[in-house]
């Protein structure tokens, strides 16, 4: 039976039962507002920006995720891939984070290095990644690796330091013209870019074949393993460049591990760390909550859908490789608290 307290505590069980009363509708409709993102989703589409042309790596990559992602979003949406090229992805960056709704309608797929752009000065950038709303990246790298042919005049790193090699890449910021170039400054290689192959890296990998070059400082181990250079002796890894080891690779050295100091780590790091996750997904800031989380959760759910793997690791040879929103995050607010001097000598092999 309920009882009512005694007359010296009336008083004050009166406040606090009016109190919960007042507490009441301010629950209540944060409660319903959790519960929406299934009716959301069944009436409006969710479309995906791409900052690339059709046809690429990248937009495969959306189009593949479209057909896989909705059924695990609740309300089983209509995906929209949408291209928007255009300044090395700013176009598109800026169009999702100012332009587009904040309900979670609209999402986006950037150049990895773009997660960067105010700390290397990208001109047109009005965004600031720290504040996007990441949903996750759904592949890596792997690990890219410095490859020399067998008859190359430095066979070791210790050689490397000594004599020149001759690496090739399509321009003078192109992944390969700027690994080596950030091997010469921290390790003290030298490798001397051959640029103008504008064939991309096919055109780069015929020259090695021919003997124009001597090697490439960001061939990727998932590639080469399944090419006959290796079992036809043509060439041999003589460093991976990257932040962790590959477990294929025993006993091959890591670039960071040979870095000297706090600094040259913190250099490599900002240069090679968005590998992890370059092809990482996000909405605008402002998105409710729930509804990112749905977003999220989703795509968590997508990258283990064994018809999404199937389809995406026929175009794709590492496979999926799902790096979460929080490891994203750590990585951004880590690497925004280098100092200037880190950031100043990362600019040169980053910045376009």
């Amino acid at each position: 039976m309920f009882q009512l307290p005694v007359h010296g505590s009336l008083r004050a069980w009166r406040a606090r039962f009016l109190a919960m009363l007042c507490l009441a509708p301010i629950n209540a409709p944060s409660l319903a507002q959790a519960d929406d993102s299934a009716e959301f989703f069944r009436t409006t589409p969710l479309t995906i920006v791409v900052g690339y042309a059709p046809g690429g790596g990248y937009d495969q990559s959306a189009r593949i995720l479209a057909k896989h992602y909705g059924k695990h979003i609740p309300g089983t949406p209509n995906i929209i891939v949408r291209n928007m090229p255009g300044a090395g992805t700013v176009v598109a960056a800026n169009h999702v984070n100012n332009a587009s709704p904040r309900d979670g309608s609209v999402i986006g797929l950037y150049a990895d290095m773009l997660l960067l752009a105010p700390l290397i000065d990208l001109k047109g950038v009005q965004f600031d990644p720290r504040s996007f709303g990441w949903i996750g990246s759904l592949a890596s790298r792997g690990t890219p690796v410095l490859v020399v042919r067998t008859d190359a005049p430095a066979k070791t790193l210790a050689e490397a330091r000594d004599k020149e090699l001759l690496i090739g890449a399509s321009g003078i910021a192109d992944a390969p013209a700027t690994y080596a170039l950030l091997l010469n400054e921290i390790l003290g290689l030298k490798l001397k870019v051959l640029s103008g192959y504008r064939g991309g890296t096919s055109e780069i990998d015929l020259a090695l074949e021919r003997g124009e070059i001597h090697g490439r400082a960001s061939k990727d181990w998932d590639t080469l393993k399944r090419q006959d250079w290796l079992p036809r002796n043509l060439v041999h890894v003589m460093l991976q460049v990257a932040l962790k080891p590959s477990p294929d690779l025993p006993g091959v050295p890591v670039a960071i591990h040979l870095a000297k100091t706090a600094e040259d780590k913190q250099v490599m790091e900002m240069v090679l760390g968005t590998n992890e996750f370059f092809r990482a997904f996000s909405a605008p800031a402002g998105v409710p909550a729930h509804r990112l989380a749905a977003l999220r959760a989703a795509f968590a759910k997508t990258m283990e859908d064994p018809l999404f793997v199937k389809e995406f690791t026929v175009g794709y040879i590492g496979g999926v490789t799902y790096t979460s929103p929080q490891q994203i995050e750590d990585f951004i607010a880590r690497v925004y608290k280098f100092p200037p001097g880190v950031v100043d000598r990362a600019k040169k092999f980053v910045a376009p």
